[in-house]
């Protein structure tokens, strides 16, 4: 079991980039990994599972990562920050904020609880911010949303209402974070009569909002409307999908909104969200079941290796599925049909694997991948040349990691490329750091035009095991002079 750990947290076979590091956080992998082990022994983060959930292939192998704290049931969604993972307890209050409390619950890498945090109402939808550094937990999904923030960092709780009620009728279910803007699912829509091709109804009012924190109120406009014309991934024709289940929201590692509309069994991708040109894509999925298979939660493992945390609502327990065999561009969602499965969705065709079966019921989903991924992100200027960027990573944050950016300058009015080099450190125990990069020189910008482009990137380096979370979050494209 040991060495599995160790090929796991080693595993290579995709291409490697570079954020150049001490030998001392590479070594702490395999502390890491010792560590791993002496849980295993000890029965904490590791304890094998005696019954209930098992693999359908020796690739995954499955555990319980933390049962619920004592007094608190129905785990449901997940998130997590600086390598510990938060968990969002229902206590089996109503999805309109009645019958209680929800807490949610932040827990060390083994499964030890860290903190509590009290909410009022049913938590649906838990996730890190990483733009602002906050938790986001929205409350009541079907009626009577509003929406917490909180600092991971100092622990204030801060709660927001909206300043318009839903246009839709319903709640607000799930949440992400894209390019610095915040998009929500609209839950329990009013619908339209059943009808032969829409049994359940049809939406025609948004099912993704975006939404902006104005003092302590949310303002919000439509993204996606239900009755949008979408494209199907399996036939390529023009489909008005029911959207009548709003439900789980995702990033896919494109860039792609992924929508789960729950009990129509859909899977909505909405590529350039919020401009005009947004393009929407429908994939219907399908199972074994006789049943319609629906779907609560889906992720988009970035690496091979790696951990998805699964919420098994009913038998209130987190399990944590592991593999070093994720396969590039998948999907693993939470069947939550008949059968209660963790299962790998086909892209193409919608047709999904069962990988974990015998779970009571799955909900919120989390990938972590077992390698450190490094993400970039431009968050200010300072004067017309120079940049402000953030560089933040997942995994391990008890080692300092120094990361080297390169800048690109290739100008119209001079060919010939320049590059130049900045570095950051991010030091023990945060996850992200700042860092001013100078983008051109005074001098330089004057000789080559009054406007130009650069490309500021994370390093390629073939001998270093981390990487961009993808090529999106890897690389930014700036325009030269910055706007002030």
């Amino acid at each position: 079991m040991c060495g599995y750990w160790n090929r796991l947290l080693f595993s290579g076979g995709r291409q490697r980039q570079r954020c150049i590091i001490m030998k001392l956080y590479l070594l702490s992998w395999a502390r890491m990994a010792h560590f791993t082990c002496l849980a295993l022994a000890l029965g904490g983060f590791g304890q094998t599972v005696q019954a209930g959930p098992t693999s359908t292939s020796p690739d995954y192998s499955v555990a319980v990562f933390a049962n619920a704290p004592k007094g608190l049931s129905s785990p449901d969604s997940i998130t997590r920050f600086q390598g510990t993972i938060w968990v969002g307890y229902q206590n089996k209050t109503q999805p309109t904020g009645t019958g209680g409390d929800s807490d949610i619950v932040q827990f060390d890498p083994t499964g030890k609880v860290l903190k509590t945090y009290k909410v009022k109402g049913r938590n649906d939808g838990l996730k890190y911010n990483p733009f602002d550094g906050k938790i986001y937990a929205l409350q009541n999904e079907d009626l009577n949303p509003y929406l917490t923030l909180i600092d991971p960092v100092t622990g204030t709780v801060t709660n927001y209402a909206y300043a318009t009620p839903p246009a839709h009728g319903g709640g607000y279910d799930d949440i992400v974070f894209l390019n610095g803007q915040i998009f929500i699912s609209a839950s329990n829509p009013n619908l339209t009569p059943p009808s032969k091709n829409y049994p359940f109804g049809q939406n025609i009012y948004p099912s993704i909002i975006k939404v902006t924190l104005v003092g302590n109120q949310i303002d919000s406009s439509p993204v996606l409307i239900g009755n949008a014309t979408l494209i199907d991934v399996t036939t390529g024709k023009s489909v008005v999908a029911a959207q009548s289940d709003p439900d789980s929201l995702k990033v896919d590692p494109s860039g792609n909104l992924v929508l789960d509309s729950q009990q129509d069994g859909d899977l909505i991708f909405l590529n350039g969200p919020g401009f005009p040109n947004q393009v929407g894509y429908r994939l219907h999925l399908s199972s074994s079941s006789t049943t319609q298979v629906t779907v609560d939660d889906t992720v988009f493992p970035t690496q091979a290796a790696g951990t998805i945390y699964v919420a098994d609502t009913p038998a209130d327990i987190v399990y944590a599925i592991t593999s070093s065999v994720f396969p590039p561009n998948s999907a693993f969602t939470s069947a939550s049909d008949s059968n209660n499965y963790e299962g790998r969705i086909d892209l193409q065709t919608g047709k999904i694997t069962p990988i974990i079966t015998g779970l009571q019921g799955p909900h919120g989903a989390l990938f972590v991948s077992a390698l450190p991924e490094v993400r970039l992100d431009q968050v200010g200027s300072s004067g017309s040349l120079t940049g402000i960027f953030r560089v933040s990573r997942t995994g391990d944050v008890s080692q300092a990691l120094q990361v080297f950016l390169n800048v690109n300058d290739n100008s119209k009015a001079d060919p010939s490329s320049s590059n130049t080099q900045t570095s950051v450190t991010i030091p023990v125990g945060a996850s992200s750091a700042t860092v001013a990069v100078a983008l051109d020189s005074k001098s330089d910008f004057k000789d080559d035009g009054s406007k130009q482009s650069v490309v500021v990137s994370i390093q390629p380096d073939p001998n270093y095991q981390v990487q961009p979370v993808n090529v999106q979050t890897g690389v930014q494209v700036l325009s030269l002079p910055l706007p002030k």
